[in-house]
């Protein structure tokens, strides 16, 4: 390493100075200092962070989040087939893939990675940088005892990128594909879909508006807090994929740590009131990322509450003047119906330890399984600039 190179861990974001991590990071809401922060302000069980800061002659050029934490790998497993092995290895070996890990990234599920260096770097000094990185995550994963690293979050646009910063004997596995539904200036959300998906919009909606209101809070601390993290619990249990398991203290560190760039949106019964789905928004300038859901289920209705959620979230971002709906990972086929297009998102794994390093070689792509992408549902004469928001954006798309 260049004796210009330095680095140093620390185990909270307030070691690190508010402008370096702008410097890296810059003004994108879901790898902002706050939202990280409300990472930490949570507390979450089992959970320890650390973060890697590479400098060049003392100014910062690289920052990397991490963080460690049990991981029962069912729980990320993508393949039916996957987890029933799983589950009848666990009758004889109950904490089988029950593991200790070294995580890169965001605890709360963001869909992104965070590997960020500064702009202008020339090819030695991004390979010099690369391998700092490298090392660093490796060798703090030992130090702190955990079976495996995992690069969390690659979508398709990025995947070469983390690949060059990391050496070659990280497993790459696709996971659940990522969505978006771009905005188009032209005409007004579903007027670009087709005609089944637009009368479908306008079946659901009358049905929505008979029953049901929406409101916007953007002070949702104490009470709102508290209820929210009930419903998300709700959500939680019946999810398929489960990377997270959030607090009530994360969602009302948010309320306070991301200020106006963060709000609930709350579908509420006309008559009684009741609250019956809420969700966590993040905005950037470009985009609305809808993060997290709360929901209160009840059989004869709950269609109705999700397709409307996925619809006037759309119908927020086009009045808010963006160009795109960030809606992350999962549920991807309702999703896909009501306009979304599709990017692959990708997961790393790295073991010191020789079985769990023949697992990863042998046996983790078997873990992992892409649902089958639906092709768009776009008129023709707008499915060219649906998909040219979206590229220029970055996304690679499947659909």
């Amino acid at each position: 390493m260049s004796n210009r190179l330095t680095f140093k861990w620390c185990a909270t974001i307030d070691d690190i100075k508010p402008e370096n991590w702008v410097e890296i990071y810059g003004s994108d809401i879901v790898k902002s200092r706050g939202f990280m922060k409300a990472n930490e302000v949570a507390e979450f069980d089992d959970v320890e962070f650390r973060y890697l800061q590479v400098f060049r002659d003392g100014n910062i050029i690289a920052i990397v989040p991490c963080f460690s934490y049990g991981m029962d790998l069912i729980n990320i497993a993508s393949s039916g087939k996957g987890k029933n092995l799983i589950g009848k290895i666990r009758k004889i070996y109950p904490s089988f893939l029950k593991l200790p890990v070294f995580v890169t990234g965001s605890y709360a599920a963001t869909c992104e990675h965070f590997f960020k260096y500064i702009p202008n770097l020339t090819e030695a000094e991004i390979a010099e940088v690369s391998n700092v990185v490298d090392h660093e995550i490796k060798r703090m994963s030992r130090k702190m005892k955990t079976s495996f690293v995992l690069i969390k979050d690659v979508r398709e646009r990025d995947l070469k990128y983390v690949k060059d910063i990391l050496s070659p004997d990280y497993k790459f596995v696709v996971s659940f594909p990522t969505n978006a539904i771009p905005i188009i200036g032209s005409v007004s959300y579903p007027a670009a879909l087709r005609k089944k998906n637009r009368k479908r919009y306008r079946i659901f909606k009358d049905r929505f508006d008979k029953i049901f209101k929406w409101e916007i809070v953007t002070d949702y601390g104490g009470e709102l807090a508290k209820e929210f993290n009930f419903l998300y619990q709700k959500v939680l249990a019946k999810a398929k994929i489960k990377f997270d398991f959030l607090n009530e203290k994360f969602f009302e560190a948010t309320n306070g740590l991301l200020a106006e760039k963060s709000f609930f949106l709350i579908a509420r019964d006309k008559i009684t009131e009741e609250i019956r789905v809420m969700i966590i928004i993040l905005e950037n300038e470009d985009s609305l990322i809808p993060l997290f859901m709360g929901f209160r289920y009840k059989d004869d209705d709950s269609k109705v509450l999700y397709l409307n959620t996925i619809f006037h979230i759309v119908k927020e971002a086009e009045a808010r003047g963006k160009s795109y709906v960030d809606f992350g990972q999962m549920s991807y086929y309702p999703k896909a119906m009501s306009g979304a297009l599709v990017e692959n998102i990708y997961y790393g794994f790295w073991s010191a330890n020789p079985i769990a390093k023949w697992f990863i070689n042998h046996y983790i792509d078997k873990m992992f399984s892409a649902p089958e992408v639906p092709e768009h549902v776009y008129l023709k004469e707008y499915a060219d600039e649906a998909h040219r928001i979206l590229t220029e954006k970055g996304f690679v798309l499947l659909n």
